[in-house]
């Protein structure tokens, strides 16, 4: 499972909860839902990237299939699936406003560098490490971040993160 770097920051071991066939509300699921053991594997502080295993899940989940950052377009239809403000399991729709390769930013004392893709799909805290699609349900970025002002909503492009996922392990220290 990838999800950014901020979201695991300092963890070795976390939870994972599927999305249940019922809408619950977040304390119920934390406190009452089955979830799965995972343990971080590697992170990319940088490209603000992290990969989780987790141990036991069903074997019908399907994994989703990855885009191309180098195949999107401003101003395409992207939707993003996020938790926030303990929100969960929130879908918003946006377009795509802008690609911006080798983009620098700022989160609390850390820096990042990335292509992102900037979207208009609302990304808020507790949307980040969740997925954007493009319209044909390819993956392609992880909701990561959003800056003052109106829909400047941002996430990592799929191809760094494939990037992220060639590079072998190192321990987490």
């Amino acid at each position: 499972i990838i999800t950014n770097w901020h979201v695991v920051e300092g963890s070795k071991n976390v939870r994972v909860w599927l999305k249940p066939k019922d809408l619950v509300a977040e304390r119920y699921m934390l406190d009452n839902l089955d979830s799965y053991q995972a343990r971080v594997v590697k992170i990319d502080k940088e490209k603000d990237l992290a990969l989780i295993e987790a141990v036991g899940l069903p074997n019908d989940i399907k994994p989703v299939s990855f885009g191309d950052f180098n195949n999107v377009s401003i101003g395409e239809p992207v939707f993003a699936i996020g938790h926030p403000k303990g929100l969960i399991w929130t879908f918003s729709n946006g377009m795509v406003s802008q690609l911006r390769k080798n983009y620098k930013w700022k989160y609390k004392n850390s820096y990042h560098f990335a292509d992102v893709i900037q979207t208009t799909a609302s990304i808020n805290p507790g949307n980040s490490g969740g997925p954007l699609f493009n319209k044909n349900k390819k993956l392609v970025g992880i909701s990561a971040f959003s800056a003052d002002g109106e829909n400047l909503n941002f996430a990592i492009s799929v191809n760094n993160m494939l990037e992220f996922l060639k590079k072998p392990e190192k321990k987490i220290k």
